[in-house]
């Protein structure tokens, strides 16, 4: 039996394009604890800022003696303030400058905090990340270890170089938002008075995807979601398959990035990127299952109060299953389920197919974005 085939965008349920009545999104309603955790996290990791200067023992200290005349650095950086790099206006542009490769950032690097300031920074993962998920962050970050070893290209690396940037001001009162940004990971959380709480863009790497010696050989962090789309594919008939399966040749890259693109590109995944390949009512109930795992690997890296108001607003019929490459262990593919408003992708071709690259985003709630409109409808009248 299908299930109805219905979308929740906005507070509206729609069924086979007609609005039937107005209900409530579940991601509107998220638990008041999870915004009440997150905001009081946020605001310890703030207070800890309003030091000033930095003092010795702290990352950042640490780092201006190491150069040839960090004494004077120290001297000029009389007015330095963690709070200042900490903190951006809710609406700022670099909001939306977000990226998964190794470059500056604005925000505070872990390498510039003190160690109890490091430690807020977990804690303020924890009021969002589930354990897996949690520990999948902190294990893309180790694998930045593996890279500063392997690479010499005088780019940022190591497990130092991830940074933490606040939108707005922490509240339950007026909405806010936070991005943790790294090689591999990016996290933008954006949060509204009332437990309204959105995770994308969220983004996940690895390199090496599959360490391929030393004490971690074998270690693959995405290797669930991996495996789980390859055995999706294999599932499908031929005549299935001839239908999901777009191209022998995989993508070198997932599609909706801003990397190598002008800003006024950054969005246009929105209306160019859709659906593709065989529509997930017509496979099976055990090919169905399959993508709900899919579903739940993707989106249970979030806590369970948000992770399941999510899935709540992800009906699997209205997705669509697209693959590209190989379907060997080890050869270059890629993959994709899309909606209308939900987009995951995986990609892993670079570096000889050891390298993944997986994105999870939204159409309508990137960023915030509905989330801010319903709030100024609701309380600028």
């Amino acid at each position: 039996m299908k299930l109805r085939v219905a979308l929740a965008v906005s507070g509206f349920l729609f069924v086979a394009g007609a609005p039937l009545a107005q209900e409530a999104n579940p991601l509107d309603s998220i638990e008041l604890r999870v915004t009440e955790e997150m905001v009081n996290a946020a605001r310890a990791i703030m207070e800890s800022a309003r030091t000033g200067v930095p003092q010795q023992g702290d990352g950042f200290f640490n780092a201006l003696l190491g150069s040839d005349d960090g004494t004077n650095y120290v001297e000029q950086m009389v007015s330095y303030s963690r709070e200042g790099l900490l903190s951006l206006p809710l609406m700022d542009e670099a909001k939306r400058d977000w990226g998964y490769w190794p470059r500056q950032r604005v925000g505070l690097t872990l390498g510039q905090m003190s160690g109890e300031q490091r430690k807020m920074v977990h804690d303020l993962l924890n009021t969002l990340l589930t354990p897996v998920g949690y520990l999948k962050v902190v294990h893309i970050m180790q694998l930045e270890e593996i890279l500063h070893v392997r690479e010499d290209l005088g780019l940022p690396r190591g497990n130092e170089n991830y940074w933490l940037i606040f939108f707005g001001t922490p509240s339950m009162d007026k909405p806010w938002g936070w991005r943790f940004e790294g090689h591999h990971v990016s996290l933008n959380i954006s949060v509204a008075p009332g437990g309204g709480v959105r995770v994308t863009p969220t983004f996940f790497g690895a390199d090496p995807a599959e360490v391929p010696m030393g004490a971690l050989a074998g270690f693959r962090p995405h290797g669930a979601v991996e495996d789980l789309g390859r055995e999706l594919v294999r599932a499908l008939s031929d005549a299935e398959r001839d239908i999901a399966v777009l191209s022998d040749e995989a993508p070198m890259e997932i599609l909706a990035t801003p990397l190598n693109k002008p800003r006024d590109d950054w969005e246009t995944w929105r209306q160019t990127l859709q659906p593709e390949g065989i529509a997930v009512a017509d496979l099976s109930a055990e090919q169905r299952h399959i993508v709900q795992r899919i579903l739940d690997e993707v989106v249970t890296t979030y806590r369970p109060e948000i992770s399941s108001a999510y899935l709540r607003t992800i009906n699997i019929d209205e997705l669509s299953f697209a693959w590209m490459g190989s379907r060997e262990r080890r050869g270059p593919h890629y993959y994709r389920l899309q909606g209308d408003d939900f987009v995951f992708e995986y990609d892993n071709v670079q570096n000889d197919a050891n390298h993944v690259h997986t994105v999870w985003r939204s159409k309508s709630g990137d960023f915030g974005d509905d989330l801010l409109l319903e709030h100024y409808q609701t309380s600028h009248r």
